[in-house]
């Protein structure tokens, strides 16, 4: 097989994973020019071709990778250094593509030649995802604030692959989840042609298959360790304020407060997770001070308390956060603010714009 116009790499570390779904819905739709490399972390390959239920082919291959670390991005990054097609895919084992889609997918970029193109996605036996919270009736040529790509964190995408001969702008190894947030964020930010395939089928996130190997517990250090390592680096202070302002409202709203919600009790707080916590979004905000302004009531003042706060103000602020009424979580500390691009009421009414049908998510 000459090189495929589209590479698609799929990270397998167990044969219990669907592996075979996973394959069969990128080569199902026959399309000749499409190649999928599985990589088989740290599991022999013939275990995982036997998983797979197909032969090896001009159209499949299954390499082998071990390094050790229970994290995807190895394996993805090596199946990516191994791509010859014009275009590069990542995909979870345990996820597929909806039937048509990756004729749609290789179509599009065939005739549109993006940079990158987004996938429409879906989660398995639910509604399409509203990400990104695209400007009405826009696809193409996204820009990174107007259209808030940066809650794109997964580069699901076809990804034209000479811009992966940098390699920041791969995926970020050792650690325990957001491998995919500095790849992403400067997909979005550094000036790429983004799509969105808005009429394409989607990508499905598989939900049958388990726990993801990411998805154990972990300190907030390692769970916030991808933003800090973000914001610590030259690009980040580097980017212009608009766009720096965005990426934090996004780590903030999105990541800081995952982690802090996710630990409502005094035993989940140690010393050591409140200093990592409070350096970090003392570093988010003193870099992007107008990040702060477009969050809710209710978040803003969780994040404030996350700064200084004892085990129990934390987890006291915490209750507070998840009881708070429905105008404290919409609206913002400054009323007129409530309009603004990030502000919580915009997305919401966006949310509802996307699911009441009147443009594709």
């Amino acid at each position: 097989m000459t090189a495929p116009l589209l590479d698609v790499v799929i990270a397998v570390h167990a044969t219990t994973r669907p592996i075979g779904r996973a394959v069969s819905s990128i080569l199902s739709d026959g399309v000749d020019d499409v190649r999928v490399t599985v990589v088989c972390h740290g599991v022999d390959v013939g275990e995982i071709a036997a998983a797979a239920g197909r032969p090896e082919g001009p159209t499949l291959r299954f390499v082998e990778y071990r390094d050790g670390i229970p994290s995807p991005a190895g394996p993805f990054n090596h199946g990516m250094r191994l791509a010859e097609g014009a275009y590069v895919a990542i995909m979870g084992s345990d996820d597929f593509a909806d039937p048509g889609a990756v004729r749609a997918w290789s179509d599009y970029v065939r005739t549109q030649r993006p940079d990158v193109a987004l996938m429409r996605l879906r989660r398995q036996n639910g509604p399409v995802l509203a990400s990104p919270l695209t400007r009405v009736g826009r696809a193409r040529a996204l820009d990174a604030v107007r259209d808030r790509l940066f809650y794109r964190t997964a580069p699901l995408a076809l990804i034209r692959r000479d811009l992966l001969s940098d390699p920041a702008l791969l995926l970020t190894e050792g650690l325990r989840t957001g491998d995919d947030m500095a790849m992403s964020a400067r997909l979005w930010a550094d000036g790429a042609r983004i799509d969105v395939m808005h009429e394409a089928p989607c990508y499905v996130i598989g939900s049958d298959a388990g726990d993801r190997i990411t998805e154990s517990r972990m300190t907030i250090g390692e769970q916030l360790r991808a933003v800090e390592l973000l914001i610590e680096g030259d690009w980040w202070r580097g980017l212009p304020d608009r766009v720096r302002t965005s990426l934090a409202i996004k780590m903030l709203r999105v990541h800081v407060l995952d982690a802090l919600l996710g630990r409502a009790t005094t035993d989940a707080w140690t010393p050591e997770g409140r200093a990592d916590l409070a350096r970090i979004v003392d570093a988010i905000v003193r870099d992007a001070p107008r990040a702060l302004v477009p969050l809710s009531r209710a978040d803003h003042a969780l994040i404030e308390v996350a700064r200084h706060a004892s085990a129990d103000e934390l987890v006291a602020a915490i209750a507070r956060r998840r009881t708070a009424g429905r105008r404290e979580t919409i609206l913002p500390q400054q009323w007129w603010k409530a309009f603004d691009r990030e502000s919580t009421l915009v997305r919401f009414l966006l949310y509802r714009v996307r699911r009441g049908g009147t443009e594709r998510g």
